[in-house]
């Protein structure tokens, strides 16, 4: 059946993060392919670079972080005009073949955006781009203690340890979110579709009570740097690609190349960069740099190193390096990484230490070695994502699933469980201040 129109919603325009660019990607492709589009955003909508034919509404709320303390508070957990503001899309764009696609909520949106899209919850695809819907910090990784976190989220144990990145109050807040969530769109007994972006989720998503009946598989859209093999082999330096952040593992990258004798080149930059910089003086640094000008710069990769603090649900730009026959260093809980080494063409560090990640570099310095593994990358790696037209094909398979669900059904969604939203939207609100 023929989605009409797709409504896609996330808290940005601005194409920085994955889930916003992604967003934004999905918009554009179906506008080209002659859908109806609208572009819901939390933002001021000004800051995106769509066709014109995507119909673009706009909140113009701001992020979290950037409000006064209380107001983050109250926003964070129920932001009653973003509610609002959804139900009104809603009651202007709906139709019986309209479908929803929500992408990122938690920075402006909140899980009030939930509450809305309740009411055509059947029409609704809930794009898992981390773990938010499934752990309070969205990473199943205790920040506090450097590890992967095996506690079942939202239980006792979770919601006493400090894990936070930033604080305790931070994970108070964030069980609170979870919380006011879970009581507004149930994941355990929805109709909507939950789209992992990656197989490995789904046993984390379903420790959380998300229904597997519901988790569809979606692997991101990757786009190789080059068409062309890279002769890793014949190079020399190593590269980081991405925001140059303490989550990011950037230090550890920094001195596991000191130790294994390589150059490193970041491509990136980000908040930690004067610090790393001042300390490992030999880094070079490239800035940001469009994909086309990364084709040229990965042109001298003798690998690229991912180093995250926390589990890497996909790493985007470890695909798009492997795919134009550029090996990986990375940590073995990476789920790229673990089938990219199977695959034989990444080198896995056991443990996030900067000894164990030189270990892992100094597999590089085998030619032969380094030269299977580019040669592997570049033919095998493929099949770990989609191409544009193959990802955005999936997710019009996952429209027509719902609408022919809805069709069997008889559900007219919209009209069912309009009034009862409306009706205890403010109680909600006034409840989760």
């Amino acid at each position: 059946m023929i989605p009409d129109p797709i409504i896609i919603i996330n808290d940005a325009s601005k194409p920085v993060g994955g889930a916003t660019s992604l967003a934004l990607l999905s918009a554009r492709l179906f506008a080209e392919s002659g859908y109806e589009v609208v572009y819901v955003t939390g933002d001021s909508g000004e800051a995106h670079d769509l066709p014109a034919n995507v119909e673009i509404v706009a909140l113009g709320g701001s992020p979290l972080l950037s409000l006064p303390f209380l107001e983050r508070i109250e926003k964070g957990l129920f932001n009653r005009r973003a509610y609002d503001f959804t139900r009104q899309v809603i009651r202007k764009f709906d139709s019986p073949n309209a479908v929803y696609h929500l992408h990122g909520w938690a920075q402006i949106l909140s899980p009030s955006v939930l509450y809305a899209l309740a009411s055509v919850e059947g029409r609704l695809v809930i794009h898992a781009h981390d773990f938010f819907h499934a752990c309070p910090n969205g990473t199943f990784f205790n920040f506090r203690q450097e590890s992967v976190c095996s506690l079942q989220p939202m239980s006792i144990a979770c919601m006493s340890t400090n894990c936070d990145k930033r604080s305790k109050s931070q994970k108070t807040f964030r069980v609170a979110r979870m919380a006011v969530k879970r009581r507004l769109l149930d994941l355990a007994t929805t109709d909507a579709l939950v789209a992992a972006i990656h197989p490995f989720m789904i046993e984390w998503l379903q420790k959380a009570g998300i229904a597997e009946d519901r988790i569809r598989v979606v692997r991101n859209p990757v786009k190789p740097f080059r068409t062309s093999r890279v002769k890793a082999e014949q190079n020399s330096d190593l590269f980081f690609i991405g925001r140059v952040e303490q989550e990011k593992g950037v230090e550890l990258a920094a001195e596991a190349a000191h130790q294994a004798g390589r150059q490193l080149r970041i491509i990136g930059d980000g908040s930690d960069r004067p610090r790393l910089a001042k300390k490992f003086p030999d880094i070079a640094w490239e800035g940001w740099c469009s994909h086309a000008q990364i084709a040229e710069l990965v042109k001298s990769a003798r690998g690229l190193i991912m180093p995250s603090r926390l589990p890497e649900p996909f790493g985007l730009v470890a695909l798009e390096a492997l795919q134009c026959g550029v090996p990986l260093i990375a940590f073995a809980d990476s789920f790229v990484a673990r089938e990219a080494a199977e695959m034989g063409c990444a080198f896995l560090a056991a443990d996030r230490q900067a000894g164990s990640l030189a270990k892992a570099v100094q597999k590089l310095d085998d030619d032969a070695a380094v030269e299977s593994a580019s040669h592997k990358a570049f033919d095998c790696t493929m099949a770990l994502s989609c191409t544009h037209e193959g990802w955005r094909d999936e997710l019009l398979a996952l429209y027509d699933e719902l609408l022919r669900t809805a069709r069997s059904k008889g559900l007219d969604q919209s009209s069912a469980h309009a009034g009862i939203a409306d009706s205890s939207a403010s109680s909600m609100a006034a409840a989760n201040r």
